[in-house]
């Protein structure tokens, strides 16, 4: 694993969009691996991703709704989406309010698909 070619591609992605704020890969047990964007602790920010991303998955197995996988949460401030990256961690991408969910969506796949290989 090489944490300088998974930031290389993180910065590509920030690139595509200006809306996308900070991308941040974290493993599984909730240590970022890279990131790129403005952010002051990274650290702290994987911390608060990974516990998004357990409180999701706890209301996911409520509804019994395991096919899902993404999440996206939108606010009037921004938008959170975390998408798995075959269960070696996630992918985390803060953006403005003004980028389209489905937008997102087929970045990120996109960029999960280049990191897997990455991890």
């Amino acid at each position: 694993m090489s944490a300088i070619e998974i930031e290389q591609q993180l910065e590509q992605l920030c690139n595509v969009s200006e809306d996308l704020l900070l991308c941040m890969v974290v493993s599984s047990d909730g240590l970022v691996i890279a990131h790129h964007g403005s952010v002051s602790e990274p650290d702290l920010f994987g911390a608060y991703f990974f516990e998004l991303k357990v409180v999701c998955e706890k209301i996911i197995a409520e509804l019994d709704c395991d096919g899902v996988s993404e999440i996206f949460i939108r606010s009037r401030n921004g938008a959170v989406t975390l998408f798995p990256i075959n269960g070696k961690g996630y992918l985390a991408c803060l953006s403005s309010a003004r980028i389209n969910a489905g937008k997102v969506q087929m970045l990120a796949w996109k960029y999960v698909n280049k990191i897997s290989g990455l991890l």
